[in-house]
């Protein structure tokens, strides 16, 4: 792992980022005792390539601000990996990680630095580095060494602080348009319905004691980290947004059923989230075989079953003959990966990641097929249809 990377705008003041790089990776080196090579890395200078590898395996971001930066499609990808990153590493743990690091290279008469970025801009008490950036320190280094040196002191200090790992986000699109916070936001992303088939705290099966997996809402299950309400919600949004899907979470009711079948649009792409305990409800498993009843190639299944839920542990034998009741023809579908007793975070992340993977392959399936028809002597009335799913 690399304690940081830094990223900034490229071909431009290519000297003067250079010596601050070296600059930063000694000071960095010294005060965690690795050589200055091992504790840096940054994009190749005159390239706009983005290399998620080194992305990747960097702890901190170091962002050079400049008003170039977010005209750059590198810069808002290596920035947008990063609080994607953040974004998982929240929904697993409950809290936060300074891991974005924001410098001033030069002023933004536009937009302030604090303004554009939502993480806590450098502190440094140097009057002329908060008047004219750190450029212009390095340029006058001669006149402005001890304003330098603080500068150099405050970013190393963020960094060393900041040793926490973040989790890697795969499936990132280095090559696409990716806008971070303060960023002008991409267009969506092909619609993904998740359904959570859970319940609230006050409306559980008798026979389920574990109280502490469940919420106010049936949208409050956190079956991996009980007492942080809606982090399985934040955990499938972030990885659908990885993918360029945009995702919507729905509760399990009638009204949902009805949005996903019969009178709505019964080939839009639903993930189903299940509870197993939620089969014990009559009214709930009227509901599941509704779902199950859906088109096979634009829905699919995922159940977490946590290893430190001891009560459903024990209770498995039962659980899984609910399930094969509820849902028989998704039960009974053969798969080349895992989604039933989902027994972690991480290994729900990667069976979801395939799931939403599939599901977009089976969209295109369905799209490639379709051809225009020939075009009639009269001319067109209406344009033709070119595809379930295209926009």
């Amino acid at each position: 792992m690399s304690h940081f990377y830094l990223s900034h705008v490229r071909t431009v003041d290519e000297e003067w980022v250079a010596s601050f790089f070296h600059d930063l990776c000694r000071v960095v080196a010294q005060r965690t005792g690795r050589s200055p090579e091992a504790v840096g890395v940054r994009g190749k200078p005159h390239s706009s390539d983005v290399s998620v590898d080194l992305l990747g395996r960097s702890t901190v971001l170091v962002v050079l601000h400049s008003p170039r930066y977010f005209s750059q499609s590198y810069c808002r990808a290596e920035l947008s990996y990063f609080q994607r990153r953040l974004n998982m590493q929240r929904s697993r743990t409950g809290h936060s990680a300074d891991a974005v690091v924001p410098v001033m290279w030069e002023p933004d008469p536009v937009h302030a630095l604090d303004a554009v970025l939502p993480y806590p801009p450098l502190g440094a008490r140097s009057q002329a580095y908060r008047r004219d950036g750190l450029l212009h320190l390095l340029r006058l280094k001669a006149r402005y060494r001890s304003d330098y040196e603080e500068v150099l002191r405050a970013t190393a200090d963020r960094i060393v602080v900041a040793a926490e790992q973040l989790p890697e986000v795969y499936g990132f699109d280095a090559a696409g348009s990716h806008s971070p916070l303060g960023a002008p936001v991409p267009a969506a992303g092909q619609a993904v319905s998740f359904v959570v088939a859970s319940t609230a705290e006050d409306d559980l099966p008798e026979e389920r004691r574990s109280s502490q997996y469940y919420g106010k809402t049936a949208l409050d299950w956190s079956p991996y980290a009980p007492g942080e309400h809606e982090a399985l919600v934040s955990l499938v949004k972030n990885t659908a947004t990885a993918l360029d899907f945009t995702a919507t979470v729905l509760p399990l009711d009638q009204e949902t059923v009805d949005r996903i079948s019969g009178a709505g649009d019964p080939e839009q792409l639903v993930v189903l989230l299940v509870d197993a305990w939620v089969a014990m409800r009559r009214e709930k498993r009227r509901l599941l075989a509704a779902v199950d009843d859906r088109s096979p190639d634009a829905t699919t299944a995922l159940e977490p079953r946590s290893r430190d839920d001891t009560e459903s542990l024990e209770q498995t034998v039962t659980l899984d003959e609910l399930l094969d009741r509820a849902l028989p023809l998704m039960r009974g579908q053969h798969s080349e990966y895992d989604r039933w007793g989902l027994p972690d975070a991480e290994s729900f992340t990667s069976s979801l990641r395939k799931v939403l993977i599939r599901l977009q392959n089976e969209a295109l399936k369905s799209v490639e097929p379709v051809r225009s028809p020939a075009t009639p002597a009269e001319g067109l009335r209406t344009f033709p249809l070119l595809g379930r799913y295209s926009s």
